[in-house]
């Protein structure tokens, strides 16, 4: 059998593993972390309402065998996200043998995601503003502080946006891409010619593209690693598909923030990066919100 033959087979097979991960993974999102839209097929609504009660229900078992009469919101949402969004997901691929850590995004940031990091918060400020001064967006917010207490609000919106970012821009990167684990990213280059290239090669973009076209030359310019693009594209639809029913500023903000999150996740070589930016801007519009009470 000829090499050229060889290199088609697995070509093809590695394709079909990364559609079928992205076709699993949209189908798992929609039916344990989307909420139901009106504009759902009506099967579909029932059978993500029938899955999250049955989440719920062993949640609640579970708590009361552990001596909780009582199960707040807060806590049963903190904990359904656990479930779902980080230990359900990763028990699945280690059992298809793809859960190591470092194989999903547990690795130590570079240094380009620590400059992202600065740079990402001081350009999502004005959008925090815009969002956070929103009447009715502060409202729902202050309201929920209101009835839970600082304490567990603070803590429910910590596990869900930290489960979130482990499933959305750890697990399913990985898992959406060629082998199932994430590729080493791509060296940083270093122009010493134009003070605008510097700047955009300091937080990894500007990077050489070789003479490619269309797509790859995109990919290569951003500095992603060689056919992650499908990733980050399911990552960042499926993101934005879980905030469906939030506030329409939230909504609007949470295709870009996703597609965003996947692409920082891979550049910083980690998905603590895409975590600890969301986690200040959230502190940001926190501490807007509640200034203008």
């Amino acid at each position: 059998m000829s090499a050229d033959i060889i290199t088609l087979r697995v070509s093809r097979r590695t394709g079909f593993q990364v559609a079928l991960a992205i076709c699993l993974s949209t189908v798992y999102c929609l039916a344990f972390l989307a909420s139901p839209q009106d504009s759902w097929p009506e099967l579909l609504q029932q059978m993500s309402l029938e899955l999250t009660r049955c989440v719920y229900r062993a949640i609640a078992t579970v708590l009361s065998s552990l001596g909780a009469s009582t199960v707040s919101s807060e806590l049963g949402g903190g904990l359904y996200f656990l479930v779902t969004a980080a230990v359900i997901p990763w028990l699945v691929l280690a059992l298809c043998r793809r859960g190591r850590p470092h194989d999903l995004g547990f690795r130590r940031p570079n240094r380009v995601g620590w400059r992202i990091l600065l740079a990402g918060l001081i350009l999502a400020l004005p959008f925090i503003v815009w969002m956070a001064r929103g009447e009715d967006f502060a409202g729902y917010y202050m309201r929920r502080l209101d009835r839970a207490g600082a304490g567990a609000f603070l803590l429910y919106y910590f596990v869900v946006m930290l489960t979130e970012h482990l499933f959305f821009h750890g697990l399913l990167l990985g898992a959406c891409m060629p082998g199932g684990r994430w590729p080493d990213p791509p060296p940083t280059a270093s122009d010493t010619t134009g003070a605008i290239r510097r700047t955009l090669q300091w937080i990894g973009l500007a990077q050489p593209t070789g003479g490619a076209t269309g797509l790859r030359r995109l990919t290569l310019w951003l500095g992603l690693p060689a056919a992650s693009l499908p990733a980050v594209l399911t990552s960042g639809a499926l993101f934005c598909a879980v905030h469906l029913g939030k506030h329409p500023r939230e909504l609007l903000l949470s295709l870009p923030g996703g597609l965003a999150s996947a692409y920082i996740a891979f550049r910083s070589n980690s998905w603590f990066i895409p975590f600890a930016l969301h986690l200040a801007t959230s502190a940001a519009a926190c501490g807007i919100m509640l200034a203008a009470r």
